[in-house]
């Protein structure tokens, strides 16, 4: 009868395989687990993609298209941001004007207006407005340009000023005149309503509002988007950038909304640097950039600068028109 010899694992064997395996094991769980830097290129991509599908709804609509930043959620800190969600633009709301415009003193840079009930929407809809345009309804009367628009009381009675923001003075804009026998009608443009998440947020990178804003440099009012609550992010019909706006809470923010002149910044940073306020000294951080007149999408890696100065905000924003490493959209 034949014999078998059979033989075990020695213990030594045996410690090795384990080896073997716990290190395999290691590697897979160090690669499948998420960090912040590839979070942040997660974030980047979601961003821009929403991003491009608001200008991709905005062309052609009147109102346009926005979507919202909303900050401190998903266990955020307050000045960070990983919640980005469409935003409803609903159609400017159409009516005559009753009386009150032009202003009894030409020279004056804002006056009462009295407008007739909407003729698609509700009187109190004029309370969600931001600003106004005037049309006559012949067409000799060209449309006017957009004026600051206040709605707080009385929504038939409402309060027009000229826009800072958009460099109207008393010796540069006029106030629209109806000719004889014309109606002077109006438009008004309401604040966007927060509607469906767009990103699925993530755990390890976020938006930094600190150091994203509006401007090359860090003066104005939207220069930073830290301590503003929620931002929406607004395209027009023809996919350019067309306005940056508190949203609420209600619809009085503390700031107008403002029409850049200059790109919107934003910095996607790792939640790790961000807490330690250290995003605009990673490489890891990365910049998306919007061009106002095109609204086109840019994105840069970041550059570390000395610290977080007014002078090096200006400079890491700087470096990425300069560091553009590809070019998205329109």
């Amino acid at each position: 009868m034949m014999r078998l010899d059979r033989r075990a694992f020695t213990l030594v064997e045996l410690l090795v395989v384990t080896g073997l395996m716990a290190g395999l094991l290691g590697l897979v769980l160090t690669v499948g687990r998420p960090s912040g830097r590839s979070q942040v290129g997660q974030l980047l991509q979601g961003l821009s993609s929403s991003l491009i599908s608001t200008q991709t709804r905005a062309l052609g609509k009147e109102a346009g298209a926005a979507l919202l930043l909303e900050p401190g959620t998903n266990g955020m800190l307050p000045h960070a941001c990983n919640a980005v969600l469409s935003a409803d633009v609903r159609p400017f709301v159409t009516g005559t004007v009753s009386i009150g415009m032009p202003p009894a003193n030409l020279g004056a840079s804002s006056g009462t207006v009295a407008l007739s009930s909407p003729e698609n929407a509700s009187n109190g809809d004029l309370q969600m407005g931001y600003r106004i345009r005037f049309s006559g309804s012949s067409p000799e009367m060209p449309t006017s340009p957009w004026f600051r628009f206040a709605c707080t009381g009385d929504p038939a009675v409402c309060t027009i000023s000229l826009r800072v923001e958009a460099n109207q003075t008393v010796d540069n804009t006029i106030w629209p005149r109806a000719a004889a026998s014309t109606v002077l009608r109006y438009e008004v443009a309401r604040y966007p309503q927060k509607a469906v998440p767009l990103v699925e947020p993530l755990k390890f990178a976020a938006i930094d509002l600190r150091y994203s804003g509006v401007g090359d440099t860090a003066a104005g009012s939207y220069a930073s988007l830290a301590n503003r609550g929620s931002i929406a992010v607004c395209f027009d019909r023809d996919g350019r950038l067309d306005a940056i706006m508190q949203y609420g809470p209600g619809p009085f923010p503390t700031v107008q909304p403002l029409t850049p002149t200059a790109p919107l910044y934003l910095l996607i940073a790792s939640v790790a640097d961000i807490r330690e306020d250290r995003s605009l000294q990673s490489t890891a951080s990365r910049w998306l950039a919007i061009a106002p007149s095109t609204g086109r999408l840019s994105i840069a890696a970041n550059i570390g600068v000395p610290g977080t100065t007014v002078a090096d905000i200006a400079a890491a924003r700087a470096n990425a028109r300069v560091g553009v490493t590809q070019g998205m959209g329109r």
